[in-house]
């Protein structure tokens, strides 16, 4: 059974860390996998996850696949499962640099506004009312991860009613 910030060696230069799925259930965030790859003298990061745990394990396999002189960080997109210890590669003592997508940028600079302004496109969006923390009736779970509820069209016995909203960028 795997776990949170386990290493799998795929070679001597290169490590994946375990992130794991959302579990609302046990309070457990979504926390991506991370790659962690040794090219010369370059320390190359795939994605950063999230959680101090994760990046005690980000560390390890740094430290297993060195030596490197340099970190390069390579983020797949801005979510914070994603993201969220990017900031590791500056606490190592070698220059960084951090790529990341070009849609992504002003997410990563400012998340509130970049959030706030996503929304404000959605005609007729509200705010829907918290899920019970115990999760939906039926829960199901395969390999330990929570299965996400299946998509409803009209009333829901948890969320209310639920139905697709049109946007610009939605085919008619």
């Amino acid at each position: 059974m795997t776990a949170l910030g386990d290493l799998i060696e795929i070679d001597d230069r290169t490590v994946l860390v375990l992130g794991q799925g959302l579990d609302v259930e046990h309070d457990q965030p979504d926390v991506a996998n991370a790659l962690v790859h040794r090219a010369g003298d370059t320390l190359v990061l795939v994605d950063t996850g999230v959680t101090t745990a994760f990046r005690t394990a980000l560390r390890k396999a740094a430290d297993r696949v060195g030596p490197w002189s340099r970190v390069l960080v390579l983020t797949t997109h801005g979510h914070l499962d994603h993201v969220g210890n990017n900031d590791l590669a500056d606490e190592l003592g070698v220059p960084a640099e951090h790529y990341v997508p070009a849609l992504d940028l002003d997410q990563m600079r400012d998340p509130l506004s970049y959030w706030v302004r996503a929304f404000d496109r959605i005609a007729g969006s509200a705010p829907l009312p918290a899920p019970p923390r115990s999760g939906w009736p039926g829960r199901a779970r395969r390999s330990g991860r929570a299965r996400s509820p299946p998509a409803t069209r009209g009333p829901s016995p948890i969320w209310g009613s639920a139905a697709p909203i049109p946007t610009p960028c939605s085919p008619p």
